[in-house]
């Protein structure tokens, strides 16, 4: 299915730290860099638009089969992007072009996402590889478990300074991360 959007929505997206144009499929590598960058940023949220020009024009993708550039682009993510991103791929089609929204969005227990044995995150509209103490600085700083606080609820958006809360298992006492109302204790 294919979702019409006007050139004047496609302007209002435009480059950001969240979305980047490619002009044409041919840019798959460059454009799975960018979505791990984004993703890997603080708002753990990215899309990448192939078959854009730079000015933010609706180029079109180069004529083809929909399905089997659909099925490339979900096969290049899986074989990729490491630990796996889940990313949705629409079809967009502007005036009588068609285009490729790729989307993707971080979960908050993973602290970053690979591609192509490299990390990368966004500064701005522009993507950087982190080195190895940036990549443990991410770890350290997004793990719940060496997390000091504040936390707030994901479900009521309580917060609580020091998270305390043990629950014994089979392997001893571990972090509880459970609010009174049901949801989890996430870092601010």
């Amino acid at each position: 299915m294919k979702i019409k959007i006007t050139r004047e929505e496609l302007r209002k997206i435009s480059e950001s730290q969240s979305c980047e144009f490619k002009s044409s499929l041919n840019q798959q590598k460059n454009g799975f860099e960018s979505l791990t960058a984004m993703v890997n940023s603080e708002t753990a949220r990215g899309m990448v638009i192939f078959g854009v020009d730079n000015d933010g024009g609706p180029k079109g993708i180069e004529p083809g089969n929909l399905d089997s550039a659909q099925r490339k682009l979900a096969e290049h993510a899986r074989n990729m992007i490491d630990p796996p991103l889940i990313c949705n791929i629409k079809i967009l089609e502007c005036e009588d072009k068609t285009l490729i929204a790729i989307d993707a969005q971080r979960l908050r227990d993973i602290p970053f996402h690979e591609y192509d044995g490299r990390t990368f995150i966004r500064e701005g509209s522009s993507n950087r590889q982190l080195s190895f103490e940036e990549k443990k600085s991410l770890i350290h700083g997004r793990s719940r478990d060496l997390y000091p606080g504040p936390w707030r609820c994901d479900r009521c958006g309580s917060f609580v300074g020091l998270l305390v809360s043990y629950k014994i298992t089979n392997q001893g006492h571990q972090k509880s991360y459970q609010c009174h109302c049901g949801g989890e204790f996430w870092p601010v």
